[in-house]
């Protein structure tokens, strides 16, 4: 009997070799190889036996990169606990690799989704959650992808606590006024603030910036930002 790849007329692929040492991703490997600041299979009672060695409010930063925003917010306000979610192995062990340096205990990294936020925090835990520079999914028919949506917002509404803040950073001007048009309809949440050109406002001179920032900011590119804030009790 002829193989697929053996009838008259074919000409035989060609086997693949068997991957090598040489061909596998090594950041697959060495996620694993920092357990105190990387959860590379989390879960939810992982993450809360290491903030619970902790007091102090938490901060999440949802795709958190190879971790410079949190890194630098870490250092300065050590009483806070923070969260990174990010996918990328590469990204990750980058990230803890730079908390290892600076010997920071109050930081942590999850390979993680943001569809899964809820199962990791109770409601009313979260002093405040970032998304800085998502994938903007430009075209209309990929809006189902983007992080911030409907469901995340909604969210939000009980997982912040009593005054606590959301806040989006873009370069897409597509993807800022999509998220803005959600706010009416997350009556849980109030709009503090927000701006089409971030860092000509004083507010944010000073603050901690991701790599992405730093790029447009020195290509004079706007940024466009929000807050969203849980109204206090009362």
């Amino acid at each position: 009997m002829l193989h697929r790849d053996e009838r008259p007329g074919r000409t035989p692929a060609p086997r693949r070799a068997p991957l090598s040492a040489s061909d596998i991703n090594p950041y697959t490997q060495w996620v694993h190889e920092h357990p105190l600041v990387l959860l590379a299979e989390p879960t939810p009672a992982a993450l809360h036996e290491r903030l619970a060695a902790r007091k102090g409010p938490i901060v999440v930063d949802l795709g958190c990169g190879s971790g410079n925003f949190l890194l630098e917010r870490a250092g300065r306000e050590p009483g806070t606990r923070f969260v990174g979610f990010e996918l990328r192995y590469k990204r990750l062990v980058k990230a803890a690799r730079k908390v290892e340096r600076v010997d920071l205990d109050n930081v942590w990294f999850l390979r993680e989704t943001a569809e899964r936020l809820e199962a990791y925090f109770a409601p009313g835990s979260l002093r405040a959650l970032h998304v800085n520079f998502p994938d903007p999914w430009p075209r209309r028919s990929d809006w189902r992808h983007r992080m911030v949506n409907a469901a995340l917002l909604r969210s939000l509404e009980h997982l912040l606590e009593p005054g606590g803040h959301f806040f989006l950073k873009t370069d897409h001007s597509g993807y800022f006024l999509h998220v803005l048009s959600l706010v009416q309809d997350v009556p849980g949440l109030r709009l503090a603030a927000f701006s089409n050109d971030h860092h000509r406002h004083a507010a944010s001179r000073g603050e901690a910036r991701t790599e992405f920032e730093q790029l447009f900011h020195a290509q004079r590119k706007p940024v466009y930002s929000l807050a969203l804030q849980r109204p206090a009790a009362g």
